[in-house]
């Protein structure tokens, strides 16, 4: 992948658009990213990858930061990308998700993240999670292994370098994918500690069976189950041993079965005994209590018979009342219409009154009308005037506005006019201090100059001989030559001050450019200023100025306020007149409509009263409610007499009864008595006690013996399953433990080296040789980079540890013991050899482009050019490599740069330089 063109735009610290010519920077080589610290440099590889991938290029950096600080409200945040993958061209376009103005009203809203991705062919597509997925289709590698591959990043230098084993084995894992290989790992360790787990679960649970087994003290098995209980008996034998227990209670509980039978057959016999005694007695009792009823019994008889007698008298009353409730019945429809026409009466009543108040209330109503709709027409002609009113008031409103915004305008004109001066004093202060920075760096340019120039004679002088002609003056004879001076500088030592002495001067030119531009704005500024002040102030201040303005705009809103109360109170006046009229004609026929129905009512209302008069005078009672009373009454009283007739019957027919009853008892009884003998029921009642105390225990230790029984077969079959279970479980332990030690690294005795660890060493080893190439030439064949092959202990993680092989002296030592400088050129070696080495592990992935950012500080000359060396031969094969960096001595020995400058206004540019 090779960028083509960049195109920012209020992206990071640079506040405008700024578009980037990558194509002007060749195919192949080296090119510099210089600049202030915080001015932007890695901003623009941050640019592309957001571009490319929808994300910055740094873990500290997130997308909704990319928003310039520095940009105007309607710049627009956005990248564009111009680049060629496999011969062919690209274009992609992004912007992240940020808050802008509104395009209609104030305030602002959410400008939500969008990206267009444009094929060779054509072909568009706009969505974020297709053009994501259609970017790492053309390149064949996320964002992750982007950066990896195309970036090594501000301070990631020494994360490689310096990783622990456990370290490198994650960044190896994501970058080689060996996943798998992990997932293995922990699929064994998780395998082998469940069948560990089931294992002991199922050891438990026998344990638990054991514990659980019932064994009676006395029996002779009893030391056995201790010592089963104490894990002294293996489980395998346990099944015999609960055999026999369980066979012992089976013949106990046959004991036990045929004493209760015993016992069953004697409580029976007893229990005939005593039944039958108690038959006796009972009969005896019932003889004399049945005596004694039936004398009572045919005394109440007589008594109940005259009683009856008595009730019957009242039957002919009975039909007495059977008649008056007839002729009730037949008079209840005429009660019906008398209780209707008393109803209706009072209805018509109600009605004719209710009228008569609604008349006069809507007459009343229709004279009040008329009086409004009088009112609202002459109110209504004294506003209609206001529409011309509104728009003079308004015509003069806008004039009011426009003034001020233009007093507004001047008063922020002077505004930027007092920090256009500040701004001048600024540049005139650093020019001053720039001019003598100058001066003093050419006067020590100068000082220097003539004492390299004396120097030179002196190493002339050096040369000469006598009788050997002098090659300035020609002489053969040297009287007084001159002296070399040990403190004159060297021609390179010179020639680094003449270069800052022409940077010193370029800077002095440079500000005094600067003040005299901000001079330039600052008269244009005063002469805008003077034009809009003579023609808003008119003598007057601002503030004085706008206070007038704020007045006159105060009244005429105050006036516009008023005229707009009069719109609406005349829109109203125009809705109400129509209303109060259409209301007059609503009155006027409901007025002729209820003197209509007055005059019905009161003719209905006459010929119900007569009709009522001739009702009351042909009924016994008042109205339907007292007949139905007087009614009710006469039911009441012969339902109370026909009730006390059948009382009295049926007492007298159950006195009958019962005398039958008694008779039979007695005589039931008596032949009971006379064919059964006396007997003592106490003794045989102590015999049934102690009969059934002896069940109960017998009953108890049966249950007792059952329960253990059960519980023991229980046990017995569990133990036997539990026991099966157990020796499959542990042959697959014992092969996937195995399995798992050895992919885990934890065999005893040995090294910690894991699967995948094992897998990535080769990968490791590869990065390594690749990276030495680089490493041997940077360090002038000192050293040399080696995977250490034996662990310092056998209890850490191994197999991914680095040292280094000092040539100079034979020693191998750990890459921690590296000093700065050469540890960043170790982990600058290990680093390009990553990135070769992933490119290569990736199916042929080919980035015509990368970047390394910063770092170089730390190197003297000579590491310097080393690693600039090492850099260019990545260029090899045109491939563009970028060095992000700020240190100086780069800028001259590198021609392509793209020069990152960050303004004092805020915000920064950047543009492309060839020297």
């Amino acid at each position: 992948m090779r960028p083509r063109k960049l195109i920012i735009s209020a992206f990071g610290p640079y506040a405008g658009k700024i578009t980037l010519d990558l194509d002007q920077l060749g195919s192949g080589g080296l090119y510099l990213i210089s600049g202030n610290t915080g001015a932007g440099k890695t901003t623009i590889f941050d640019a592309i990858t957001f571009a490319l991938y929808g994300e910055a290029s740094g873990e500290n950096r997130e997308s909704s930061m990319f928003r310039s600080k520095y940009a105007l409200p309607e710049t627009p945040t956005e990248v564009e990308l111009y680049f060629s993958y496999g011969g062919k061209d690209y274009y992609i376009k992004r912007n992240p998700e940020y808050e802008r103005p509104k395009t209609r009203g104030t305030g602002t809203t959410v400008e939500k993240a969008n990206a267009e991705l444009h094929y060779p062919d054509g072909r568009i597509i706009t969505k974020l999670r297709d053009v994501n997925n259609a970017v790492i289709d053309i390149m064949c590698i996320d964002k992750d292994q982007f950066t990896q591959i195309a970036m090594i990043a501000q301070g990631d230098f020494l994360k490689l370098l310096l990783a622990t084993t456990s370290d490198r084995k994650k960044i190896f894992q994501k970058l080689f994918k060996t996943q798998n290989y992990y997932t293995l790992q922990e699929r064994l360790k998780s395998e082998s500690s469940k069948l560990n787990k089931e294992y002991e679960s199922i050891s438990a649970s026998i344990d638990q069976y054991i514990s659980g087994i019932i064994c009676d003290e006395n029996n002779e098995l009893y030391p056995q189950i201790v010592l089963a209980k104490n894990k002294e008996i293996p489980f395998e034998d346990m099944t015999g041993l609960i055999d026999k227990l369980v066979k012992s209670d089976e013949e106990l509980c046959g004991e036990f079965e045929e004493k209760l039978e015993k016992n069953e057959k004697r409580a029976e016999e007893i229990t005939k005994l005593i039944t039958k005694a108690k038959t006796l007695e009972a009969a005896k009792t019932a003889l004399e209590k049945a005596e004694k009823s039936l004398e009572a019994a045919v005394i109440l008889k007589d008594e109940l018979s005259k009683k009856l007698k008595d009730a019957e008298e009242a039957k002919p009353e009975i039909n007495e009342i059977i008649k008056k409730i007839a002729v009730i019945d037949s008079e209840l429809t005429e009660y019906d219409e008398l209780d209707s026409a008393k109803t209706e009466c009072k209805k018509l009543n109600k009605s004719i009154e209710s009228d008569t108040k609604t008349l006069k209330s809507k007459q009343t109503s229709l004279e009040n009308s008329i009086v409004l709709t009088d009112s609202l027409e002459t109110e209504l002609r004294s506003l209609e005037n206001t529409g011309a009113e509104k728009a003079r008031f308004k015509a003069a409103k806008d004039a009011a506005d426009e003034k001020m915004k233009s007093l507004l305008a001047l008063e922020n004109e002077n505004k930027k006019y007092n920090e256009l001066i500040k701004e001048l004093r600024e540049a005139q202060a650093d020019y001053i201090d720039k001019s003598n920075k100058a001066k003093k760096i050419k006067d020590e340019y100068d000082c220097a100059n003539r004492a390299y120039l004396d120097a030179q004679a002196g190493i002339l002088a050096e040369t000469l001989s006598d009788d050997v002609p002098c090659p300035v003056c020609g002489s053969l004879s040297h009287p007084s030559p001159a002296k070399r001076s040990d403190s004159a500088p060297t021609k390179q030592q010179l020639e680094r001050k003449k270069k800052l002495s022409e940077q010193a001067q370029k800077d002095e030119s440079d500000a005094s450019s600067a003040a005299g531009k901000i001079n330039g704005a600052i008269e244009e500024k005063e002469a805008q200023i003077s034009s809009l002040s003579e023609k808003l102030l008119c003598g007057m201040t601002i503030e004085n100025a706008k206070k007038g303005v704020r007045s006159e705009i105060t009244e005429i809103n105050n006036a516009l306020a008023k005229i707009k109360k009069d719109e609406e109170r005349k829109d109203e006046i125009t809705a109400a007149i129509p209303a109060e009229k259409k209301n007059a004609e609503i009155l006027n026929k409901d007025i002729d409509a209820l003197k209509q129905s007055v005059t019905e009512n009161i003719t209905k209302l006459s010929s119900l009263e007569s009709r009522i008069d001739q009702l009351q005078q042909k009924l016994q009672y008042d109205d339907k409610k007292t007949a139905s009373e007087a009614k009710t009454a006469l039911n009441t009283r012969k339902a109370s007499l026909e009730k006390a007739i059948e009382d009295a019957a049926a007492d007298y027919d159950s006195c009958k009864n019962n005398i039958a009853s008694l008779e039979s008892s007695i005589e039931t009884n008596k032949n009971i008595l006379a064919q059964g003998e006396e007997t003592d029921t106490s003794s045989a009642e102590k015999e049934q006690q102690e009969l059934k105390l002896e069940k109960n225990t017998l009953q108890n230790m049966q249950k007792a013996v059952h329960a253990r029984m059960t519980s023991n077969k229980s046990a017995r079959n569990n133990i036997e399953l539990r026991s099966n279970e157990i020796k499959t479980v542990e042959e697959r332990l014992i092969w996937v433990k195995s399995l798992s030690d050895t992919a885990n690294g934890n065999i005893s005795g040995k090294e910690k080296i894991m699967l995948e660890t094992y897998i990535q060493m080769t990968y490791f080893d590869r990065i390594i040789r690749r990276a030495n190439t680089r490493f041997m030439v940077m360090s002038s064949g000192q050293y040399e980079l080696k995977r250490r092959r034996e662990s310092g202990n056998n209890k850490a993680q191994s197999g991914l540890e680095l040292d280094v092989i000092d040539h100079y002296n034979g020693t191998e030592r750990s890459v921690k013991t590296l000093s700065g400088g050469e540890s960043f050129k170790a982990s600058l070696s290990l680093a390009l050899g990553l990135s070769d080495e992933i490119q290569s592990s990736a199916g042929g992935i080919r980035l015509d482009s990368m970047f390394v950012d910063e770092g170089f500080g730390s190197l003297d000359d000579e590491s310097l050019e080393q690693a600039v060396k090492a850099l260019a031969s990545l260029s090899d094969s045109n491939r563009l490599v970028g060095i992000i960096s700020h240190v100086g001595d780069l800028k001259n020995r590198i021609d392509k740069q793209i020069i990152v400058h960050k303004d004092r206004s805020g915000g920064s540019r950047a543009e492309i330089q060839i020297l």
